[in-house]
Formats: C-alpha cells, structure tokens, sequence
C-alpha cells in the first residue's frame, strides 16, 4: 500500500487542486494533516468524496516537516509498504512526476526517491544562492552529490521506503536532511525520481520574511545532517551563528505524545 502524506496549513485556495491531483496518481491512499488551519482548509478537504483521502485534525500548528512524521507513523500502522510526501500547496500538473517517485519506491528497490527542482535553474537571489551551497556541501560530504546534486528531501515531492522508516525512525523524517543522511549512513537506495521545475510545483508564493526563516531552517537542518552524520551530535551552528529559522517551532512533542500514547 502507497500512502501519500499531505501536510496542510491554511492551503484553503490550493488543497482541492493538490488532491484532485493527488487522485490521479497511483497511490492507494492520501492522508491530509490539517494542523492549525485558520482558514477554510478543512472544509476543502471535506468537500472532495473520496475514500482515498483520509483527514486528521489538529487545532495546533505542527511546525515545518513534523507533519510528515505523524503521517508516515500513522500510515506505517496502518499497513504501508511505501510513504510520498507532498505539500498541500503543490498544485501543479505534476501526477506523472509523483506516479514516477511511486515506482521508484514500490517496484525499483529505491529507499529515497527525490525530485531535481534545480537542474534547469539558475537564480540571483543571494539566499537561494547561499542555501544551494549548503545543499551542494552536504550532499558532496555525504558522497552523493555526483548522483543527486542539489536535490535533498527539503524540497519537492519525494517518496521513502519502509525499510528506510524501520531503520532511521519517523522523527528524523521531520529534518528532511537528517534523514537523507542517515539513509546514506545505512547504506540504502537513494536516486533522483523526478525532475519538476521549481515554478511547475505552483506552490504558494509568500513574503521574504518567510523565505528566510525557511532558508535558515533548511541551512541549519544541512548543519544538522552532516553533524549527525560524522559524529551522531547535533548542531545547527555555522561560522558562530546558530541557523534556527521555523526549527523552534517544530512540535516534537506533539509526535513523541502520538508514539507513546498509541504504543
């Protein structure tokens, strides 16, 4: 069973698109993480009549990438041989992409199968300049770069193995680089699936304020990655500043209580 996990947080104008487009892909279910909503996501998803999609509420913010966890905790329960994430706001044309993550991790012996958004891309934005070395550094330590070069599991859709979950655990799934590091670490398959132009994805534009944080999130989960993948220690330090971004406001505890509670 292909389980696709659909974090959202006030995707009201985009979810109905991203589902519909979700349903013409291969997977036999999608699990949609409302968390926090102020708007009308809820009511979107509760719009669309398909047993395919499953809801789970949370009147709280999740933070960035938790929901991932708790919807691949909640799929592995549930049976899944295989987990794609997909952001509720990736509501581009992009079926056939997500069919080819699909295959990947349900027919090819793929553990993490990721999407290239930057092989065609060249930017002069300065941040996205400095992001895209940290992913270049961490992707070169980790001896892969030559395969995958900039794409990390940060960014785009990508899909992970249930042997890759048994052996990294569904709390590194929540700092996407941690868990590709930790795959390359156990010595397991990881290709590019897919190849999706940054502007295909249609996901929502928002304001430089949060470009930035995301930035500094994904630069201090770069940090993070390489860390844990020398020495097992965890830090987000760099040249004496601390990369922290929206990584303050993930809610671990939430995803502990969920494990424990239904253990």
């Amino acid at each position: 069973m292909i389980y696709t996990i659909v974090p959202a947080r006030n995707e009201g104008e985009k979810i109905d698109s991203t589902l519909n487009m979700l349903l013409k892909t291969n997977t036999d279910k999608i699990l949609v993480l409302i968390n926090g909503t102020t708007d009308n996501t809820l009511q979107k998803v509760y719009s669309i009549d398909n047993d395919k999609i499953e809801i789970h509420y949370f009147n709280k913010p999740l933070g960035l990438d938790v929901p991932r966890s708790i919807g691949a905790y909640f799929a592995y329960n549930l049976g899944a041989s295989a987990f794609v994430f997909v952001d509720g706001d990736m509501c581009g044309d992009i079926h056939s992409n997500i069919n080819e993550i699909i295959f990947d991790v349900s027919s090819r012996n793929v553990d993490m199968a990721l999407t290239d958004c930057y092989s065609k891309t060249n930017t002069n934005n300065n941040i996205a300049k400095i992001l895209l070395s940290f992913r270049r550094e961490l992707n070169l330590e980790l001896g892969i770069y030559h395969r995958i070069g900039y794409a990390i599991p940060s960014h785009g859709p990508h899909g992970v193995s249930k042997r890759l979950v048994e052996k990294i655990g569904f709390h590194r799934l929540s700092i996407p680089p941690v868990s590709l590091a930790l795959a390359v670490r156990n010595k397991l398959n990881i290709r590019v699936s897919t190849q999706i132009p940054n502007d295909m994805l249609e996901s929502t534009i928002k304001d430089e304020f949060h470009a930035l944080q995301i930035a500094k999130t994904i630069i201090g989960d770069c940090i993070e990655a390489s860390s844990m993948y020398r020495d097992n220690k965890s830090k987000r330090g760099f040249d004496g500043i601390d990369f922290l971004g929206y990584h303050k406001s993930r809610r671990f505890d939430i995803l502990d209580w969920i494990i424990e509670t239904s253990d």
